[in-house]
């Protein structure tokens, strides 16, 4: 289905020709981007039982954070074409959709499959604290040093935590209370174009309630770095207090530390008392950590491969997302010889990479 006029603008230097193949893009709008607002979403899907429901909105947020919001894509995934498919979003749809649930329920298990995570006390800890804050609708922090699988379990957690229920986005580098707003308009399915960002904002307190869990990774870059400014934090903070919904902010070790004691510590006073469980990652790399790593490419790995691995952790240069590098690099080399990574296949893994590959001979 489509709300666009075709047309048939010749086009020139700056712009493109359009016609019933690629119809120009008014209001923001494009062949292949779901033209369905939240809000139409939320009110048409309340006629189905609850068990669709639920399908449904896991569809409606892995749509718009892993596919982009693409018709193509949608259809492709599901094996339904767009008409059948906006009908089912928009509660349109008078056929039985349980056939479009047992395709979403697939999908799920693909995405699980797509992102296989390794357990690690660390990564089980992060889960845990992922789970109060959608439990209790509880504001927590996850702090802790790069490469220990924050991210990665992050949104792995959300895609297994209904994507339409969990909100993750990943905050830029100076990132301004507008941005915030936009990003997480955009991952909710809400237009932006065209908007002022006061009426967005509204649009996202009417989005969100407590059974809503938005991940924030990054979060330190929604500090502002200087005065007493309405910052981005300061809207988390007033989606949590309004809409009552779990938020949860990944930082890294410094920015959490500046909050608490830094120059504007007393502005973020108020912020800091509404964290009910923070999370702490050791410094270190823990044994128990490289010991489930190297297990997932080694079932019975030798103590000299678990030495290795630690003391490969525990270099600073990249710690466990670089070991899980060198690990696959090890094991696609054992396999050309038919057999299980051994000591001498990391060892040789880590050296390449350490030498930045092996140049040509004259």
């Amino acid at each position: 289905m489509t709300t666009r006029t075709a047309g048939e603008t010749r086009g020139d230097d700056k712009h493109a020709a359009h016609d019933a193949e690629n119809p120009a893009p008014e209001a923001g709008m494009s062949n292949d981007v779901i033209n369905i607002g939240l809000n139409i979403f939320k009110a048409g899907t309340r006629r189905y039982d609850q068990k669709v429901q639920d399908s449904l909105e896991w569809l409606w947020g892995y749509t718009h954070d892993v596919l982009g919001g693409s018709k193509i894509a949608l259809e492709k995934e599901t094996g339904f074409d767009f008409k059948y498919l906006y009908d089912a979003l928009t509660g349109r749809a008078d056929c039985d959709l349980s056939g479009l649930c047992e395709s979403i329920d697939a999908m799920k298990v693909r995405a699980a499959k797509k992102m296989n995570l390794v357990e690690t006390i660390v990564t089980k800890r992060i889960a845990e604290t992922l789970d109060y804050a959608r439990d209790f609708s509880a504001m927590v922090t996850i702090k802790g040093p790069t490469g220990r699988g924050k991210t990665y379990t992050a949104q792995h957690w959300a895609r297994m935590n209904n994507h339409g229920a969990t909100r993750y986005v990943r905050a830029t580098s100076g990132c301004s209370r507008k941005s915030l707003v936009t990003m997480l308009c955009q991952s909710c399915g809400i237009g932006v174009n065209g908007k002022k960002g006061s009426e967005l904002e509204l649009r996202l307190f009417k989005a969100f309630s407590a059974r809503n869990v938005i991940i924030i990774d990054e979060a330190g870059h929604l500090m502002p770095k200087s005065g007493w400014t309405t910052s981005a934090i300061e809207f988390v903070r007033d989606l949590h207090d309004m809409c009552g919904c779990g938020v949860a902010l990944i930082f890294t070790d410094v920015y959490l530390e500046e909050m608490k004691h830094g120059k504007l510590a007393n502005y973020f006073e108020q912020f800091i008392g509404r964290i009910k469980f923070p999370l702490e990652i050791p410094k270190e790399v823990l044994r128990d950590e490289v010991l489930a790593a190297v297990k997932a490419f080694n079932s019975r790995p030798s103590a000299e491969l678990v030495k290795l691995a630690v003391d490969l952790c525990r270099q600073r240069d990249g710690k466990l997302r670089t070991l899980f590098e060198d690990l696959k690099r090890a094991r696609d080399f054992a396999k050309k010889s038919s057999r299980e990574l051994t000591h001498a296949d990391l060892k040789i893994a880590a050296e390449w990479r350490k030498s930045g590959g092996i140049w040509p001979e004259e």
